[in-house]
């Protein structure tokens, strides 16, 4: 694990540079005592990434450290060589090294259905959203979001009104929890279901690594449903595309023939009446 953490958070490494070493090398022991050059012949990490190796070989002993002291606060790292990740991520071609875990993983054997759209919801589509997310829950079905304003949480909030499962992915690390007003809410969730990030508890938050969660989000789902599609939603639409890569039904709650929902529609979302469907969906499983 420590090893994994090294490579991950100090020289950068991303998953599939990461899987393209471990081909290489066999386990993580075996890329950590490569040379440098060897290491960039695999995957071409640059002067800069040789630079940011060497320094994580000086201070491995702090980066042991520091996993350590993570697991001790209530945080559970999980690699992606370990018999618990969760098997859904696997799917994807870029699944995340290392996850970080506060609360407890879904049960696989169970049903999981992302609930996402618009962070600009008005509240007739945040409402929508919590009737989607209280009536999967009340199916026994996962509800899996990413936290963030409008649609997600009303689909995480949904889900704990019928004291159901749910799962939050966040684009930060656990001590910057955004939006910072759902920092409630991610406590709750905690407490019945789980909240995820591929990112270490100090992490901060960037627009990239908010679009990157939406294919953990996908991945641990086995369908999508897009609540709200706004012309300005990137995350949703990455959404949509991160399904169609892994052949998962998306289905689209259409209330407006806008160009998002149109793109959506071409791309193979299928449109659904606004009155919650459950049943549709899941039939679809």
């Amino acid at each position: 694990m420590a090893i994994l953490y090294a490579l991950s958070t100090m020289v950068r490494l991303g998953p599939k540079r990461m899987i393209a070493l471990l081909i290489h090398f066999g386990d993580p022991r075996g890329i950590w005592e490569a040379s440098e050059t060897e290491i960039d012949d695999v995957v071409k990490i640059g002067p800069d990434g040789i630079d940011r190796l060497e320094e994580a070989h000086d201070v491995f002993d702090r980066l042991v450290a520091e996993i350590e002291h993570i697991s001790d606060t209530g945080t559970t790292p999980i690699s992606f060589l370990d018999a618990h990740y969760p098997k859904r991520l696997q799917r994807l071609p870029d699944p995340p090294t290392i996850i970080y875990v506060r609360g407890d993983l879904p049960d696989p054997s169970k049903t999981a259905v992302a609930v996402v759209g618009t962070h600009l919801a008005d509240a007739e589509g945040i409402a929508d959203a919590v009737a989607w997310g209280k009536g999967l829950a009340e199916r026994d079905v996962i509800v899996v979001s990413g936290l963030a304003r409008g649609i997600d949480g009303g689909g995480h909030t949904g889900a704990l009104a019928a004291e159901g499962n749910t799962v939050a992915v966040i684009g930060s690390g656990f001590d910057n929890v955004y939006p910072p007003e759902h920092l409630g809410l991610a406590k709750e969730i905690v407490r019945n279901g789980a909240l995820i990030s591929e990112y270490p508890p100090r992490a901060e938050l960037t627009k990239v690594q908010l679009v990157l969660r939406n294919r953990i989000i996908v991945g641990l789902s086995d369908a999508v449903v897009v609540v709200r599609l706004h012309e300005d939603t990137k995350g949703s639409m990455e959404a949509i595309r991160r399904a169609r890569d892994l052949a998962l039904p998306v289905f689209l709650v259409a209330t407006e023939i806008n160009k998002a929902e149109q793109r959506a529609v071409a791309k193979g979302a299928i449109p659904i009446h606004r009155e919650p469907d459950f049943e549709l969906v899941l039939n679809y499983l």
